[in-house]
């Protein structure tokens, strides 16, 4: 494990008049990295090969270590249950040896195998941490007509599926991407789960907090095997954006961005949006944040204005206290202040 410092780096927007100040970390490691999370201190990254890095002192040192017996193994999504308690998921095939969850109970200096799938077409997409409870909910892409699920309780370090009863009729190829871990959001009290790959986007809802009975809550958006939903965010209870694209087409969007004002039960397309392929939406108190492989931007409600944050390479992205955290492929790691998104958004007027 190693430490290191923050380098700067600076990063041109489209608007000639407009520039911003990108802060790269440069990490040893060329590991793409998807999952990133943060709580406290803390920042927790996981990659490819196994790798994860970390900071315990919000993002003033780094450290970087690979997992023993996981370097085969890409880490798209974690939670941090607390201090000590860790949790890391890993996105494969079952039949490879790549659907499995790591535990991690001191911080990080020794893991081991929580839960595992052996056989079967499973293959783990995102994690809903609920901090509060202390429990999560583990998706996986679809076994035999419904999305298999599987509650996380992290007080007793055991993980159960859950018994769902009624689920909408899934489309042919219908999946959820594992991009950036943020196709299942829970929030009041219910799952919002994304899809694609199919010949429509769908959005999907748990009728109650039992995760038992689901419905469908929109089914109109056009897609294929290459495109759909890719994240879902929450502003808060009962504003959500859902945002993807084509991961084939980085610099088109025919998905969009999607908007509901009622905790899901309707949705609304937005009639403005930038047109890149768009891995993970984030709100970031004042305004929304989404972020791809090619581009990213910025959007501020009241003004109905969006800003450019450059050519990026991001696939996730998080709030931490008053900066964004970004990672991506080979090693990317950046981070931009909320302080900086004001004087964006200023210059722009």
């Amino acid at each position: 494990m190693k430490l290191h410092t923050l380098l700067l780096a600076f990063c041109l927007f489209q608007a000639p008049s407009i520039q911003a100040q990108w802060t790269n970390i440069l990490l040893e490691t060329k590991a793409s990295f998807r999952a990133i999370r943060s709580q406290k201190d803390q920042i927790w990254i996981g990659g490819t090969q196994g790798t994860v890095v970390y900071s315990l002192d919000a993002g003033k040192t780094w450290q970087e270590t690979k997992i023993a017996g996981a370097e085969k193994l890409d880490f798209r999504d974690l939670a941090i249950v607390n201090q000590e308690k860790i949790i890391l998921m890993s996105a494969g095939p079952a039949e490879k040896g790549a659907a499995k969850l790591f535990i991690s109970k001191d911080q990080g200096q020794t893991w081991n195998l929580l839960f595992e799938k052996k056989t079967g077409p499973y293959f783990f997409d995102a994690i809903a941490w609920n901090q509060k409870k202390q429990e999560g909910v583990l998706l996986s892409d679809p076994i035999q007509g419904q999305f298999p699920l599987f509650r996380i309780k992290a007080k007793e370090d055991r993980v159960e599926e859950i018994k769902i009863k009624e689920f909408p009729s899934l489309l042919p190829r219908e999946a959820a991407f594992a991009a950036s871990g943020s196709s299942l959001l829970w929030v009041l009290g219910k799952l919002n789960l994304v899809t694609g790959g199919a010949s429509h986007a769908r959005i999907i809802q748990s009728d109650d907090e039992t995760f038992t009975q689901f419905l469908d809550r929109h089914h109109s958006t056009p897609a294929d095997s290459s495109s759909g939903f890719f994240s879902i965010g929450a502003r808060n209870k009962l504003n959500y954006w859902v945002v993807g694209g084509n991961y084939l087409q980085l610099n088109e969007n025919k998905i969009g961005i999607l908007e509901t004002n009622n905790g899901g039960l309707t949705w609304e397309k937005i009639a403005e949006f930038p047109k890149f392929y768009m891995e993970k939406v984030l709100w970031t108190g004042k305004y929304w944040v989404v972020i791809g492989p090619s581009q990213s931007a910025a959007y501020h409600p009241k003004t109905k204005k969006w800003i450019s944050l450059g050519e990026t390479h991001f696939h996730n992205v998080i709030l931490h206290k008053k900066h964004l955290f970004a990672v991506g492929s080979k090693g990317t790691l950046a981070t931009l202040s909320l302080a900086e998104l004001d004087q964006l958004f200023l210059s722009k007027k």
